[in-house]
């Protein structure tokens, strides 16, 4: 029997949060007893879901080593000894996304003999992600199970060799959208009141802002957004577009939960070109707020998607948006989600003690 289940999820903030959040609401309607350990300057998040602000990430150092030193080291100091002394032997930690320190904390929920759940969420990592390699092989090799959110990402796993892998939907914590938002955004993205395409999140590389860019300049009667904290490419992004005349807005900064859903609300296809991916937690919001996406193939994202993209070139991304507004939105799988991770622990807890 499960006595409790920390959902550890270090961030604090976008999409990893947002679905570990709706993840603990969804348990504790179940009637378990829920506990999220995350930043200590995360984002809202349901009333119903207790949130044990833990990790402290020194967020406003401007020295990215720096700030990155004295996180860790408050981790090892404060957070896993007070992991240490919260987890019990019936518990299940779940640990969502990769944290460079996740070894550790894998280690002490072994000495407090619980069940390790781990969602990596990607199956690779990024070239910016200190740590990430070291966190991933951890989370794959050293749980009792492990939960992915495409089909995709469970096959490429059994291929590796890892056992106990399971898909379970990505389900996202979307509040209803707030009309005036909408409207801020529909007024700022789209005055001309034309169809939009958006490009969603944090503004990366990999996402390929500039073929979105590329894309949208071809499709008549449409407008493009690029939203979202500026990661690297912005500069570029907005040099293609003073250089090619396209009808692209950007809006470079983080946004709340609020703006974010009120965001993708406004567009009429949220688009994902993206070059490597495992699933898209933006994918699951337009889903549930019913817009339509086009999304390059890559990973699990046509598992989501409306319209995927014969290729990665323009024109076909081009035609993917039309395509995805033609269509209409593709339902997400969100069946007794809650019902479906709790299935989960429990065979990973059998599994462990067999």
């Amino acid at each position: 029997m499960i006595r409790r289940v920390h959902l550890i999820e270090s961030g604090g903030r976008g999409g990893v949060f947002n679905h570990t959040v709706e993840v603990a609401a969804g348990l504790h309607e179940l009637g378990l007893d829920v506990v999220v350990h995350t930043a200590d300057d995360c984002d809202a998040a349901p009333t119903s879901v207790t949130l044990c602000r833990c990790v402290i990430w020194h967020r406003t150092s401007p020295h990215r080593r720096v700030r990155q030193t004295r996180t860790s080291t408050r981790y090892l100091l404060r957070t896993l000894p007070h992991l240490h002394r919260q987890i019990g032997p019936q518990d299940v930690v779940h640990i969502q996304g990769l944290f460079a320190l996740t070894p550790e904390l894998i280690s002490i929920a072994r000495r407090r003999h619980a069940t390790v759940v781990a969602s990596p969420h990607n199956t690779f990592v990024r070239s910016n992600a200190p740590g990430g390699g070291r966190a991933l092989r951890s989370a794959l090799r050293d749980s009792d199970h492990v939960l992915v959110y495409s089909e995709a990402d469970r096959q490429r796993l059994l291929d590796r060799g890892v056992a106990n892998v399971e898909r379970v939907p990505l389900t996202q914590w979307t509040p209803p959208p707030q009309p005036a938002l909408v409207d801020r955004w529909r007024t700022e993205l789209n005055p001309s009141a034309v169809k939009l395409a958006l490009l969603p999140g944090q503004v990366r590389a990999d996402k390929n802002p500039e073929l979105f860019v590329r894309a949208v300049a071809q499709l008549p009667g449409w407008r493009g957004a690029v939203v979202g904290e500026d990661l690297g490419p912005g500069r570029r992004v907005d040099a293609l577009i003073e250089r090619t005349g396209a009808a692209v807005t950007t809006a470079y900064r983080y946004l709340s939960v609020d703006e974010f859903t009120a965001l993708v609300a406004a567009a009429d296809v949220v688009v994902a070109p993206y070059e490597v991916a495992s699933q898209s937690g933006v994918l699951a919001v337009a889903a549930r707020l019913g817009v339509p996406t086009a999304v390059a193939p890559c990973g699990g994202l046509g598992e989501l998607a409306t319209a995927v993209a014969r290729d990665t070139g323009v024109t076909a991304i081009s035609d993917a948006i039309a395509l995805a507004h033609e269509r209409g939105v593709k339902p997400a799988d969100t069946t007794d989600a809650p019902g479906r991770f709790l299935a989960a622990y429990t065979a990973a807890q059998q599994g462990r003690t067999s």
